[in-house]
């Protein structure tokens, strides 16, 4: 029978029943509220852990960049300088902003606005910081870029730092950062882990009394709980390893690309060491630098001391005065200038040599030296020859073809317009020229010609022209006649007897066929057509065919015959 005290007694345990379960609630709520918060703390700083460690390794991975393009900019040919720039300003820009990020915090990038006191220090602390160091070497780089084409030198002074700071200190320094960052997020999830695993174990206890006291009847629904909270915890676990993975697959591609660059660098320190390019610094008195190709070039001791009378003693006598050039610069010009000077080698032999010289000056804008470069050019020089000579010389005589002959007239047309006098134009075509050719071949037909142009030469001035016109036809252009047009026709006419007569010679021509020596007479005369001109009579086009009429008549005539174009006017 129930009396008021076991009411009481009830409405007391109920009471209390109800208050543990109230208080049981509100713990299990606020344990189980914790335990996702630091589920969510754990994810977070793995994500952010593994931001810092990746945009760090790139820090790493551009500075090698920037430096590889650096060089690149300053060795490259001027028409492959505009992409390489434009490469080399997007990887700085891009270290520019990742180093904005690692130290003021990046959303985008996943990186926190806070760091350290350990990655603080190394970032602000003591000369050598860190955040100096990259900003340094960032302004140094941009001011490279903000150099012109035409200063870039291996000698720049931004060029070096970069070269000396990125695979060293700098490298040296963003390795150590990666390191501590790693380090970091490593002993924070480890903190982390141990705070989650102390609230899951709190939580469970709790669970377990609560089942025992109060949730008998909710314990399926409580380990369906516990069974989704054992799967959250597997997938953060394997997130997480998933993150270890991805983490050493990037440090793993990093090493290599830092391996490739190493590898890169190592080719162009070969190739800038072995180019056969003459660089050398002078600063008014002594050379301050001379590299070992100078040395290799020249046979000179590169232990003794390079002055000016050694450098131009290889330089051949004739061009000592556009040499000696080089020295009067004036160091305050801010442009660099060209010369062209031969150089003797080691062996005694002269090489042509193209020299570029280019006044450096430092920060402030004052000039230190002039910088030089001699490039051999003498195999280029040469095919320039090989190609005039194709152009405008007759490949078998070596007189001016029609092209060269052509500018000759103009430029005697133009003489004789200054100077008053007359001119003459002989058209020659051999007479007997065909039988030689099927007779004993092309070989002694081009001996035969090869003899004429030096007969025809041999009667002529300095001044005149003497020009293969085509197969057996030959040009001959007198200039500077006398300003008396009878005068003139009478030295035009005397000259052009004395080549028909050197011309009608016997030829005595012999060719060595193998083993044997084959021997020819021939007789061979000419019909000559001759005009006499001054500037203002005829163009250039009447003048030759008048010419070629002129010859006509002769051969029409019987041959070996001068005609004037004057004879039939």
């Amino acid at each position: 029978m129930f009396t008021k005290t076991h009411i009481k007694d009830d409405l007391g345990i109920a009471q209390a029943l109800t208050w543990r379960y109230v208080l049981a609630l509100s713990l299990v709520a606020a344990l189980t509220t914790a335990a996702w918060y630091s589920l969510k703390l754990v994810i977070s700083e793995q994500e952010s852990t593994a931001a810092v460690v990746n945009i760090s390794g790139r820090q790493r991975m551009l500075s090698q960049r920037t430096a590889l393009f650096a060089n690149l900019l300053v060795t490259a040919h001027a028409s492959e300088r505009a992409s390489i720039r434009t490469k080399l300003e997007e990887s700085i820009e891009l270290m520019a902003i990742s180093h904005h990020g690692l130290l003021y915090g990046n959303k985008v990038m996943g990186l926190p606005s806070s760091m350290s006191p350990a990655v603080s220090a190394m970032y602000f602390e003591g000369d050598y910081s860190l955040n100096k160091q990259v900003r340094t070497y960032i302004n140094t780089v941009r001011a490279l870029l903000a150099t012109d084409s035409d200063k870039l030198s291996p000698d720049n002074a931004a060029l070096r730092y970069i070269t000396n700071t990125a695979p060293t200190t700098l490298v040296s320094s963003l390795d150590k950062a990666v390191h501590q960052y790693q380090l970091e997020g490593e002993a924070s999830i480890k903190q982390l882990e141990k705070a989650e695993t102390a609230l899951w174990i709190l939580t469970l206890l709790l669970l377990s009394l609560e089942a025992m006291l109060i949730f008998n009847p909710f314990i399926k629904h409580i380990k369906v709980v516990i069974n989704k909270l054992k799967r959250a915890t597997d997938e953060i676990l394997l997130n997480q390893e998933t993150l270890e993975e991805r983490i050493k697959q990037r440090t793993s591609e990093l090493a290599n690309r830092s391996k490739a660059l190493a590898e890169s660098e190592q080719r162009l320190s070969i190739l800038l060491n072995n180019t056969n390019i003459h660089m050398w610094a002078f600063d008014g008195t002594s050379f301050t630098y001379t590299n070992k190709q100078w040395f290799d070039f020249t046979g000179q001791n590169p232990e003794d001391s390079l002055t000016v009378e050694k450098w131009t003693s290889v330089v051949h006598p004739e061009d000592i005065a556009e040499a000696q050039k080089i020295w009067q610069v004036d160091f305050e010009k801010k442009t660099g200038h060209d010369h062209y000077f031969r150089l003797k080698r080691n062996d005694g032999v002269y090489r042509d040599f193209y020299c570029r010289v280019t006044p450096i000056e430092d920060e402030s804008g004052k000039f230190l030296y002039l910088q030089g470069h001699n490039l051999d050019v003498t195999d280029r020089k040469k095919l320039e020859d090989e190609v005039r000579q194709l152009a405008f010389y007759d490949a078998l005589t070596k007189l001016p073809n029609r092209r060269l002959l052509k500018d000759r007239l103009g430029q005697t047309m133009a003489s004789s317009k200054r100077n008053g006098r007359y001119c003459a134009l002989m058209f020659l075509d051999l007479d007997n020229f065909k039988p030689i050719n099927d007779t004993y071949g092309h070989a002694f037909g081009d001996a035969l010609l090869l003899e004429v142009a030096v007969r025809i030469k041999n009667c002529v001035r300095q001044v005149d022209t003497v020009s293969r016109f085509g197969g057996d036809e030959f040009i001959v252009l007198l200039n500077t006649l006398s300003k008396n047009k009878e005068k003139s026709i009478h030295q035009a006419n005397r000259i052009a007897e004395k080549i028909r007569k050197a011309l009608l010679q016997p030829y005595l021509l012999s060719l060595n066929t193998g083993d044997t020596k084959s021997k020819i007479e021939h007789l061979c005369s000419a019909s000559i057509g001759v005009v006499v001109f001054i500037h203002h009579e005829l163009n250039e086009d009447e003048i030759l065919k008048r010419a070629d009429d002129a010859m006509y008549v002769a051969k029409s005539a019987g041959r070996n015959q001068i005609k004037l174009d004057s004879d039939f006017d």
